[in-house]
């Protein structure tokens, strides 16, 4: 009888010592990612701080700018122009909106809550953007380009790169040179032009893609550069020149692990197999060879091999 119960203490003993464990375990997790919030949480901040001081001096600059105007077409024979009316307009317009843009950056309310922090302020960028490139315009057509000007640019270039660090798939400073897949399977290339100004160009195959992403120098596999982004943000981005990149004069092998895969050399579109090692290495060696999937080595009749 008494063994029975030291078999039941024993048995409740390893139940009650697997749940401790299994507590201690889900608290630590716990603790973990309540950690990573915070740390995501700082870093928000951080980057709000650095966009808010920048916005101040900018707002500084605009400001500048505006009454500078002003007083240099007042001084020219106390008549201002409709032209230079313009021109006066759109400079008390940009410094307005960089008022506004310093007033969204400093709420705290929902605007800014969680998921919809970065996004909202990058658009509220990307008005302001277009508020300058409006008066960048117009002071061009009236043959002035001040020094205050060229200090607004680069205060909003600043801006622009300090939401380049900043994840979120709405944010399309952070989506520079990034891939993206629309509805359609079409893969684009995000370029950045200017501050807050961003287009996207399309790869007319997949051959385009894997040779553009060698070019710069990322390796075989662009997929590790793709982001996701709603359609509506892609289809609201102006379209530019499409890319269209061959790996014409490339050593090309297929892309794999497995053993003794041929290596060619692209030439006048045909892939041309190396015929020995030596060959390999008095066209530049391993380092050269670029590796590319089996559809695109497909898509080349095979030529002479390369002696």
């Amino acid at each position: 009888m008494m063994a029975k119960l030291r078999g039941r203490e024993n048995y409740f003993s390893k139940i009650f010592l697997k749940s401790l464990w299994l507590i201690i375990f889900l608290l630590l997790i716990m603790s973990f990612v309540g950690n990573i919030g915070l740390v995501a949480r700082a870093s928000s901040a951080d980057h709000r701080t650095a966009v808010l001081n920048l916005a101040i001096e900018l707002e500084k600059r605009a400001t500048y700018l505006a009454e500078d105007t002003f007083q240099h077409f007042k001084g020219r024979g106390g008549f201002i122009s409709e032209k230079e009316q313009a021109v006066l307009f759109k400079a008390e317009a940009f410094a307005a909106s960089c008022r506004l843009f310093i007033r969204l950056t400093e709420e705290r309310t929902g605007y800014f809550s969680t998921q919809f922090l970065r996004t909202n302020l990058f658009q509220a960028f990307v008005y302001l953007s277009r508020s300058f490139y409006e008066l960048e315009r117009q002071m061009g057509e009236a043959g002035i380009m001040p020094y205050a000007l060229a200090d607004c640019r680069r205060l909003l270039d600043r801006i622009d790169r300090e939401f380049s660090s900043w994840p979120a798939e709405d944010n399309l400073a952070y989506l520079h040179q990034k891939y993206v897949k629309a509805r359609d399977q079409t893969v684009y290339m995000i370029e950045r032009r200017g501050p807050g100004l961003y287009v996207r160009h399309a790869f007319k195959n997949l051959e385009s893609l894997y040779r553009y992403n060698y070019n710069l120098k990322r390796g075989k596999d662009p997929w590790k550069f793709l982001a996701i982004v709603s359609e509506d943000i892609l289809s609201s981005l102006p379209e530019g020149e499409m890319i269209d990149l061959n790996f014409e004069g490339c050593l090309v092998m297929e892309l794999g692990s497995g053993p003794n895969r041929p290596v060619y050399l692209i030439e006048k579109g045909k892939k041309r197999p190396l015929s020995s090692p030596q060959v390999l290495q008095r066209l530049g060696g391993w380092s050269k060879v670029m590796e590319i999937p089996a559809e695109i080595l497909r898509n080349y009749p095979e030529g002479e091999p390369v002696n």
